[in-house]
């Protein structure tokens, strides 16, 4: 891009700047976000930083409003009525196709189409319904856990060590949830490559044309190693149980390998990107509240004493039951607490018919052909529905009902993971994944940041620019072995 044309999209982005802010709410119902271009619309800025721009209409506008974005009429809601409803709707009537292929395109850097879509939601999701389910994890899980700590041993010999807390925390469980789920003949060495792919995924899902070359080999690079364990002849335990059935439900559907790859790659950064950064925002507020990190930390060596009589043993041992049942209530209140805070969510839908939905009793009409954005950020701290909704409360839902397989925020708008039939596939996953990671690392090791106690330290400094949850600069920490009690 030169320099001029760098500069005319700065001032554009400036001139919307003071465009909406200048606007008024006007006298139409829902209102509009003023347009700064035909067709482009609010497009410059919210593709620039979404969570600010949504936040700031919420603010202006209220909880319903229309925008233009990129030729696309959206109507925006943050009612958390609507944002069930909408999730809740029939496929037929709200269409989340234009997401799906998005999302593929951007990964894999394929083309989309409706044969992409109908491999996702007819073939890959149903597969991946029974692949993750609660039940078929049960025996994953200790998998999980005994490689992650073997990752980091050589931690635990170190008298020290200063590392990206990042890396610390997710490397080990990238390489071993891969491992668990898709064998030894999984390929190694990918873990930063994905990272290096997932840090350039806003701008190729916006398509803004200017990404680093870098990221463009990191993903040959795993499209390359991807394809090589897709087109082994045989299908074997080598292979993992979710790497076997994908195998299986690409051969037995005629699905070409570069096709197939792209479904893979798409898989992976899905399991792996927000889960990586969840976990490090949920290290980042522990790490600022020493008596959150206090509190869950007792949690953990009382509950590793008192039900598996020492850490080995609970390596070994651990399963969903546990991780899932009363024993870890601070430690799941952590990581709902963080998601709820920081996942910029939303829920975006294509009108296949005319819909409505109800506001404060009046009708909203999304016509047929434009679209629905749930905003689902601004229902999680939304002060009617959470008391100092913009604060992280480490046990704001530790009272709630632990029962098996449930999550403890019924009654309050809760979207993290989906709800009804559009619930996340890999929810369950994650939410081990996230368990062990603080049980493994907390029970194991003291972490200080490098720079705590300075004003650089806290908050960190995000980037504008983010799908769902917003990445941070590197976070540098010194890390020793725990004298556990």
């Amino acid at each position: 891009m030169s320099l001029v044309a760098y500069g005319i999209a700065v001032a554009a982005i400036a001139y919307a700047y003071s465009l909406f802010f200048s606007g008024s709410k006007g006298q139409t119902f829902p209102p509009r976000v003023p347009a700064l271009i035909p067709w482009l619309g609010s497009a410059l800025y919210y593709m620039n930083s979404p969570s600010e721009f949504l936040a700031n209409c919420h603010k202006k506008y209220g909880s319903v409003y229309k925008v233009l974005i990129g030729g696309r009429e959206v109507v925006v809601t943050s009612s958390a009525s609507v944002i069930s409803s909408m999730y809740a709707t029939d496929p037929g009537a709200l269409g989340a196709h234009t997401t799906h292929i998005d999302i593929y395109e951007a990964v894999s850097g394929r083309k989309g189409g409706p044969e992409v879509y109908r491999v996702i939601t007819q073939l890959i999701f149903p597969m991946l319904d029974q692949r993750l389910s609660r039940r078929a994890l049960e025996d994953f899980v200790p998998t999980i856990a005994q490689a992650v700590y073997n990752k980091i041993t050589p931690y635990t010999e170190m008298e020290t060590a200063r590392v990206s807390l990042m890396d610390f925390i997710n490397e080990p469980l990238y390489v071993a949830t891969n491992l668990a789920m898709f064998g030894t003949r999984f390929p190694s060495g990918t873990y930063y490559d994905l990272r290096t792919l997932d840090n350039s995924m806003p701008e190729r899902f916006f398509r803004i044309p200017f990404w680093p070359w870098e990221s463009e080999r990191a993903r040959r690079r795993l499209v390359a190693k991807y394809g090589d364990y897709l087109s082994t002849e045989d299908v074997s335990d080598a292979d993992g149980p979710l790497g076997s059935a994908f195998k299986k439900l690409f051969r037995e559907n005629n699905i070409p390998l570069t096709a197939a790859t792209g479904h893979i790659l798409t898989f992976l950064w899905g399991m792996h990107s927000n889960t990586s950064v969840i976990g490090l925002w949920m290290f980042l507020f522990l790490l600022n509240d020493h008596d959150a990190l206090v509190a869950v930390r007792n949690e953990i060596d009382t509950a590793i004493k008192t039900e598996f009589g020492d850490f080995e043993t609970f390596l070994a041992n651990v399963k969903p039951k546990e991780l899932e049942g009363k024993s870890f209530p601070l430690l799941t209140s952590v990581i709902l607490e963080t998601m709820r805070v920081v996942v910029m969510f939303v829920v975006f839908r294509i009108a296949k018919r005319d819909w409505e939905f109800k506001d404060g009793g009046r009708t909203v009409l999304v016509p047929k052909g434009e679209y629905i954005l749930g905003n689902a950020q601004a229902a999680h701290l939304d002060e009617s529905s959470y008391t100092d909704g913009h604060k992280f409360k480490f046990d704001r839902f530790a009272h709630g009902d632990y029962r098996e397989g449930r999550l403890p925020t019924d009654g309050n708008p809760w979207f993290c993971l989906g709800v009804g039939r559009h619930l996340c596939k890999g929810r369950y996953i994650a939410m081990y994944e996230l368990k062990l990671a603080a049980i493994i690392f907390l029970y194991r090791f003291e972490i200080t940041p490098v720079q705590k106690g300075s004003e650089s330290w806290w908050p960190p400094k995000t980037t504008k620019r983010t799908l769902a949850v917003p990445r941070t600069e590197t976070v540098m920490v010194d890390v020793r072995p725990r004298r556990v009690p």
